[in-house]
């Protein structure tokens, strides 16, 4: 769709935004509301809001059809419903954007897949860990602490810690399944640093707890997914790692977009069977 067509449609419903946006009453009855019907009683005690304010807000949203009422209980409509889902992804993604803006400033963003940065609102419940004088390795010590306590690992890595390979050679020997996608300047670097090289590495394929693909593109995210946590850091807009900062969450939300960030760049790489 062109712009200038998003532009044409803001004309015809800017009025209608203007008026979900400056009412925090209405807001939060139908957000309140989408968990089902409701009664006035119910909806004070959820919002905090007085029963008169109450009212006046249903009966606007009434007016614009996005709420109806059956006896003493109020529900959305149909329309309301998917009103709702808007309105609750769109606070879930000013709230990632909030813990994103010192992250997200002067790094690259453009290594994550546009539906992904649409979805955005699935990391709302993240932390940013940053290093700072009195613990300068605070980001790669929570990252160390985060893989060591899983039964289950997926990364993306086109960085090279030198106490990775034999931290990751341990995992795996405990039977940790571990599923890795490494640029080719990282792989074949860690292919060196292993004690004995490919026949090593190679070795701990065959056991059936590494998986390996290499990555034939100059990528600017660094990413670990867990069982338990999702772990992920950026590159500054200078072309340099940022190892000062990290985003961490351990909501099923951001584990479930880490996922998926995994299997879309496990599709653009070759699987290394050595």
């Amino acid at each position: 769709m062109h712009i200038t067509d998003i532009l044409n449609f803001y004309e015809e419903v800017k009025d209608d935004i203007k008026s979900q946006n400056t009412s925090s009453v209405r807001t939060k009855i139908v957000i309140s509301l989408s968990e089902g019907p409701k009664r006035t009683k119910d909806l004070r005690e959820l919002t905090g809001i007085p029963a008169s304010t109450i009212l006046h807000g249903i009966n606007e949203l009434e007016k614009q059809e996005l709420v109806l009422r059956e006896g003493d209980n109020f529900f959305l409509s149909e329309i309301g419903k998917i009103m709702s889902l808007k309105l609750i992804d769109t606070i879930r993604s000013s709230v990632s954007l909030k813990k994103l803006q010192r992250l997200l400033s002067n790094h690259e963003i453009k290594d994550i897949p546009q539906d992904l940065l649409m979805d955005i609102g699935d990391l709302s419940n993240s932390q940013l860990i940053e290093a700072d004088n009195i613990d300068v390795f605070k980001v790669h010590g929570t990252h160390l602490e985060i893989v060591l306590d899983s039964k289950r690992i997926r990364g993306i890595s086109p960085i090279f810690y030198p106490n990775y390979p034999e931290t990751f050679k341990k995992i795996i020997e405990n039977d940790i399944n571990v599923e890795l996608i490494l640029t080719s300047d990282v792989l074949e670097k860690t292919i060196k640093s292993v004690d004995k090289g490919k026949k090593d590495l190679k070795k701990l394929i065959e056991t059936g707890n590494l998986n390996l693909w290499r990555l034939d593109k100059d990528i600017k995210v660094a990413f670990t997914v867990t069982d338990k946590f999702m772990t992920m850091g950026f590159f500054s807009v200078n072309g340099m790692y940022d190892p000062t900062r990290n985003l961490v969450s351990n909501d099923s939300d951001a584990l479930s977009w880490g996922n998926r960030l995994f299997e879309y760049y496990c599709k653009q790489a070759d699987k290394v069977e050595l």
